[in-house]
């Protein structure tokens, strides 16, 4: 699985564009928002909560998280690094444009790494 592109609204991987948020690691899954969706009034975008990194990764569980937040990088993040560290896993967060690089870089490296791309703000 290799991201190739992004811009407002979609993200390309392995020549497939999607266009909603994306989940990465052993296959491509669309984000879960509705794991979140009760915060969307509090922080005006649907935020990244610690809850989805458990259910996401709580059994399989990636080296590194890449954050792809958005665009603008405007995704909200909400107890994500501590729930990133009670499960040893590495986050590191950048606008979706840059997270993109450093995923792929990451993979080349090989490295263990999951994804979590935001396609909007």
């Amino acid at each position: 699985m290799r991201p190739e592109e992004t811009g407002f609204g979609y993200i390309v991987i392995d020549g497939v564009r999607y266009d909603h948020d994306v989940v990465l690691f052993d296959n491509i899954e669309r984000r879960r928002k509705e794991l979140s969706m009760d915060l969307k009034r509090r922080y005006g975008h649907t935020p990244l909560i610690g809850r989805e990194i458990k259910e996401y990764f709580g059994e399989r569980k990636p080296e590194v998280l890449v954050i792809g937040t958005g665009q603008y990088g405007a995704l909200p993040t909400v107890e994500v690094e501590e729930v990133a560290s009670e499960l040893s896993i590495s986050v590191i967060k950048a606008r979706t444009p840059e997270a993109i690089g450093i995923y792929n870089r990451l993979k080349d490296e090989g490295k263990k790494v999951a994804a979590i791309f935001h396609v909007t703000c």
